[in-house]
């Protein structure tokens, strides 16, 4: 299988929007996006001068795509991953961990030197980020505020 990794582009966002669809699908998660909200969100999220994207494609077709933000504090930067996706028939081959593995190639060319995201407790995602070298930080809390 030759992929071809590359980042993110506004002529990718129609292939990102279905693969965002395909993958939440899906057990654990069972979302059911439509076409708009997942092109909505893939736009809102790539919409500032911080925003970062990156996509693997097989021949034609988005089969991953990661996107965040580059956040500043103090003396470093960090990227946000706000979505990050794999379809599920590429599920367990090692191409999630490839996709980390390129966007830190990346992110060090800006001399940016980690990476933070959320994910549900208990989910299988849990247990590939760690594998792939995320760690639980038992210092944060996550807060919403629902209105």
């Amino acid at each position: 299988m030759e992929l071809e990794y590359k980042i993110i582009e506004e002529t990718d966002f129609g292939g990102c929007s279905k693969e965002l669809m395909l993958a939440f699908k899906e057990e654990p998660w069972n979302e059911n996006w439509t076409y708009e909200q997942a092109y909505t969100r893939i736009d809102e999220i790539m919409s500032a001068k911080v925003s970062r994207g990156y996509v693997i494609y097989d021949d034609d077709t988005v089969v991953s795509m990661l996107c965040g933000r580059v956040m500043t504090y103090l003396d470093f930067k960090e990227l946000w991953v706000d979505e990050f996706s794999v379809t599920p028939s590429y599920q367990r081959q090692g191409i999630g961990g490839k996709m980390l593995k390129f966007v830190r190639e990346q992110l060090k060319k800006e001399n940016i030197n980690c990476m933070v995201l959320n994910t549900e407790r208990g989910y299988p995602s849990v247990e590939f980020y760690e594998k792939n070298g995320f760690k639980q930080d038992d210092s944060l809390v996550f807060m919403a505020n629902d209105f």
